[in-house]
């Protein structure tokens, strides 16, 4: 036990001081490393950190990025982790003499560092603790902190469950505790996809959730999701019902605890919205417009009455009001907010897809709060992404990918390898225009059902860059020498499948366009023995680029409208259908999003800019990216899976390198609107 720290991620970086030795080796088997604040303050400390996940791609690196400039005399440190997870095959079980099958000369080279469970909480059930998801340390750990005051030892399974179940999730193992809390713990484990101990699951089915029964809450809610979201949608009808009072059950489904929860499943439609109310909500109740809807159903209906209008449009500036309220109480903070961002960001693109799908009019009515509660959350968001976003690439946790350049290893791990794989990248498709595209798909092809989720786009976000390490399913530093070229796809695709023991002639990449075009090399890919097929389909980035005769007030109309007219002529559900009727497991990605941004009258000299990327002007050079930020008040931010030689430049806001008379869409930058992108899988519905 380290004295005086207050964190657990504060009691692992004690190993990390002083900053003497070039190179950590840190064997990791209960994965404490991936955690995105200790992966953030490694980082700040200047350490690199390099993952041991196969031993071909680590060399690769290793020797490029690290030996190569240490014999030149350069001052680098880095980490090297070491998982014994599923790792491509190569075994880190202990040896005879208890050492890991790992590469001889970092086992010699290196200060090892070793973690485990066992050393972090000494004083519990060490087999319990590994199989609790780590977002929960945060409350165990101080916890445990004062049994080890006391002495007292909780190593017993039984011991370590009531423990667990009292100090992390507030549930008193002698009593049934109030409703409102099993239903924040319920939405945490299936939303979050977070784990918990087997043993726990058992207490709690067989000892704890039968004293609820009276709420409603059944044993089966705690392994089976769409009971208990259904039975949720049940509970928020009968609230809205009663205008906002608890249930007879003694449910409060306005427990502040609950709202933000709600807000994410009402986004993704886990929990179906109800009808709004024939009369406007009292203010005190405005919250509950994120479960609303239009009696008619859809936002995008031309037919909606005017009450049924008026209502929406109410309820839309309720949400649009509260994100420019947001502020350090309610947005994401401390231990979870790079998943608590990403989760936000969905609840902001729905209000975008809302606002810009409604009537001209309507939508003047909201127009000045959009614009005003975008500035207010990536002003946050900035401050995030200074803080947190750097270690993305590392990160990860079981609901999905953290970054696009996690992509492909997290389908390596959740794909089998008899299974059928296609990952469609629709280049630029930002997070709310996926609302759009989801809604054509279900009118083209009823019956589809779509398991959602995002991940972060690499920075910067321009073509050339993420949709390389999308495809390459590495970061930027992998792929330096082509990092400014987007005709690279189909080599990283194939290469990284061929590297993960899939024959050369079981992978296919192929480039479409919705009006059809590559479909003919899609069939003939798909009728054969291909088991990983990888598809570009350029839509929205070629319609963002073609968009012409924007206003600064129209945000992305104008582009929405072009989109509606692209996916109405095109043929978008042959390719799913085709994929789908193959037995293709089908996912849906994008490289980046985009933004509606205003020229700021800057045209940067002696910066390589992609012709339209003009959210960003990369460098070459540290100095001149500092002296052109300097002079024009941008943001200077490049994160270590950059190769040294790229230093990006950002404008602040909306803003882009453009005349200041330009209004258009655009991507390159570091909004929540161009770096947050969707993740989503594909299936036929039950």
């Amino acid at each position: 036990m380290v004295q005086g720290v207050q964190t657990w991620q504060q009691a692992i970086l004690a190993h990390f001081t002083p900053k003497r030795e070039r190179m950590l080796l840190v064997i990791d088997p209960d994965n404490l490393m991936r955690d995105d604040a200790l992966l953030a303050e490694i980082q700040s400390r200047n350490y690199d950190v390099l993952e041991l996940a196969d031993e071909v791609t680590f060399r690769a690196a290793f020797e490029r990025t690290y030996r190569s400039r240490w014999d030149e005399g350069e001052a680098l440190h880095v980490v090297v982790v070491v998982h014994t997870t599923r790792m491509g095959g190569m075994s880190t079980s202990l040896t005879s003499g208890g050492e890991r099958h790992i590469p001889y000369d970092l086992w010699k080279k290196s200060k090892r560092i070793e973690l485990s469970v066992s050393a972090l909480f000494p004083n519990l059930n060490a087999i319990v603790v590994s199989q609790l998801d780590n977002a929960y340390y945060a409350d165990l750990y101080p916890a445990h902190r004062q049994l080890v005051e006391r002495g007292e030892m909780l190593r017993l399974e039984r011991q370590t469950v009531e423990f667990i179940l009292r100090v992390v999730f507030g549930l008193d193992p002698l009593g049934a505790g109030d409703p409102a809390r099993w239903v924040e713990f319920l939405i945490h484990k299936h939303y979050s996809a977070r784990e918990i101990p087997p043993a726990l699951e058992t207490y709690i089915a067989e000892r704890l959730l039968p004293g609820v029964a009276g709420a409603g809450l059944r044993p089966e809610f705690l392994n089976h999701a769409e009971p208990f979201y259904a039975w949720l949608g049940e509970q928020w009808a009968a609230y809205v019902d009663l205008t906002g009072l608890a249930s007879p059950s003694g449910l409060d489904l306005g427990d502040l605890r609950l709202r933000p929860l709600l807000a994410h499943l009402f986004a993704e439609r886990l929990v179906t919205r109800v009808p709004a109310p024939s009369e406007p909500l009292p203010e005190e109740r405005a919250w509950m417009s994120i479960g609303l809807q239009p009696a008619a159903g859809s936002t995008t209906s031309r037919t909606l009455r005017d009450d049924e209008r008026q209502r929406l449009v109410y309820a839309l500036r309720g949400r649009l009001e509260r994100f420019q309220a947001m502020d350090e109480t309610t947005l994401p903070s401390g231990k979870t907010d790079v998943r608590d961002w990403l989760d936000l960001a969905v609840q902001w693109a729905e209000a975008i897809y809302q606002a810009n799908s409604l009537s001209q009019a309507d939508y003047e009515q909201v127009q000045s709060d959009l614009a005003a509660a975008r500035l207010s959350l990536d002003a946050h968001f900035w401050g995030f992404v200074q803080a947190r976003y750097s270690a993305v690439h590392y990160y990860q946790d079981n609901k999905g990918p953290i970054s696009v350049a996690g992509v492909n290893r997290w389908l390596y791990e959740q794909v089998e390898p008899r299974e059928r794989l296609a990952l469609i990248c629709f280049d630029g498709l930002a997070l709310d225009q996926w609302f759009l595209l989801r809604d054509h798909l279900h009118q083209v092809l009823p019956g589809l059902a779509f398991h959602e989720n995002r991940t972060y786009a690499m920075a910067p976000t321009i073509t050339s860059v993420s949709r390389q390490a999308l495809f390459a399913g590495r970061p930027p530093t992998a792929f330096a020498e082509t990092l400014m070229r987007t005709d690279q796809d189909a080599r990283h695709w194939e290469a990284y499948w061929i590297n993960h023991d899939v024959p050369p002639k079981r992978v296919a990449y192929v480039s479409a366009k919705v009006t059809g075009q590559g479909f003919d090399e899609i069939d003939a890919a798909t009728s054969g023995k291909n088991c990983r097929l990888g598809v570009l389909v350029n839509l929205f980035d070629d319609v963002m680029h073609a968009v012409k005769g924007m206003t600064p007030e129209a945000d992305k109309r104008v582009y929405y409208a072009a989109l509606r007219a692209y996916l109405e002529d095109g043929c978008l559900e042959e390719l799913f259908a085709t994929l789908l009727e193959r037995n293709y497991r089908v996912f849906i990605a994008a490289d980046h999003g985009n933004i509606a941004g205003r020229g700021n009258g800057a045209t940067p000299a002696r910066a390589l800019v992609e012709t339209y990327a003009r959210r960003v002007a990369i460098y070459d050079q540290d100095a001149l990216a500092q002296e052109y930020a300097e002079e024009h008040s941008l943001h200077r931010f490049r994160t270590k899976a950059l190769p040294p030689d790229v230093y990006p430049v950002y404008p602040s806001g909306v803003e882009m390198f453009a005349s200041e008379d330009v209004t258009m869409i655009s991507h390159g930058g570091l909004s929540l609107e161009e770096l947050v992108v969707p993740f989503v899988e594909v299936a036929r519905g039950s």
